[in-house]
């Protein structure tokens, strides 16, 4: 979807409070927004709560949902916030139940190149989940959202160097992994 089809059904949503312009939003961001809840909460259904605040708070906006200049930029705050928000708060009342949290990936049988892409994916997605929370959110926001290194410092609040240097650790960490497995599958 480009922006200006994004811009358009922002103001559907907010001038003539279309359900199904809501829809189409709903569906095209929530991806992104489930992605930073699970880095941030990792438990399945205060994920799925974080992502219905997310956007419930935007058709509650009404009109001033248009005077949002980078929706995506916006979801992805009031995200990370939320999300901080609620990890406070279950975290004081110790109601983080550990058998409900994400499920690692399963391992499939499937043909030999299939079986490898499988592999390098789940290789890559596991290795991105234990990288430390900032490191993570810093490579998904550019690497799998395709966000500027600009817009994912404006998201986290940090500046440039820092969020190079996160970059940074998630790559060679990623790379180091890569070789690895890689050297395993020519020996």
């Amino acid at each position: 979807m480009d922006k200006a089809q994004l811009l358009y059904l922002q103001n559907r949503v907010a001038y003539a409070r279309d359900q199904a312009a809501y829809k189409k939003l709903y569906l095209y961001f929530h991806p992104s927004i489930y992605k930073i809840a699970a880095i941030i909460v990792r438990q399945k259904s205060l994920i799925e709560e974080i992502v219905s605040d997310v956007m419930i708070r935007i058709w509650t906006m009404e009109n001033k949902l248009a005077y949002i200049d980078h929706l995506k930029s916006y979801l992805l705050v009031a995200t990370r916030n939320t999300a901080l928000t609620y990890l406070k708060k279950y975290k004081e009342d110790n109601h983080l139940d550990i058998e409900e949290t994400c499920d690692a990936p399963v391992l499939y049988e499937m043909p030999d190149q299939q079986v490898m892409a499988t592999e390098l994916s789940q290789i890559i997605e596991g290795t991105v989940a234990a990288l430390p929370p900032k490191s993570q959110m810093v490579y998904r926001l550019i690497k799998e959202e395709g966000l500027s290194y600009k817009e994912a410092c404006g998201i986290l609040e940090i500046s440039q160097k820092t969020l190079e240097a996160h970059m940074s650790t998630a790559l060679k960490k990623l790379r180091r992994v890569l070789d690895g497995y890689l050297l395993k599958k020519n020996c």
